[in-house]
């Protein structure tokens, strides 16, 4: 599976079009076009493309940089797999743990 076909799935499990995708990576739809569509070049994503790719989250779960760019593993990685590159994305990652333990606490 390409890079191209990885995005296209990515927009069927986000539920988007082509053009809501691209309106959700702030990216113009042409672009997007040329990323997916058989029809377009099928060219591969830009490096800023990728990093808009990669900041994506979806049901607390980021988008594996592995399988995006190698198709390796899982398409998403949740929070508890993600390297902590800083005090600040380690209090977040705190925060977002206590928040979903609440969460489930409560629906017990």
């Amino acid at each position: 599976m390409s890079i191209n076909t990885r995005v296209a799935w990515l927009i069927q499990d986000f539920g988007d079009s082509e053009n809501a995708f691209a309106k959700r990576l702030e990216v113009s739809s042409s672009v997007m076009f040329n990323i997916v569509n058989p029809k377009g070049r099928l060219s591969y994503p830009s490096g800023p493309v990728l990093e808009k790719l990669l900041a994506l989250e979806k049901d607390g779960q980021k988008i594996s940089a592995e399988w995006l760019m190698r198709g390796e593993g899982e398409p998403y990685i949740s929070n508890s797999q993600q390297a902590i590159a800083s005090p600040e994305e380690a209090l977040e990652y705190l925060r977002l743990t206590i928040e979903e333990l609440q969460k489930n606490s409560k629906s017990e």
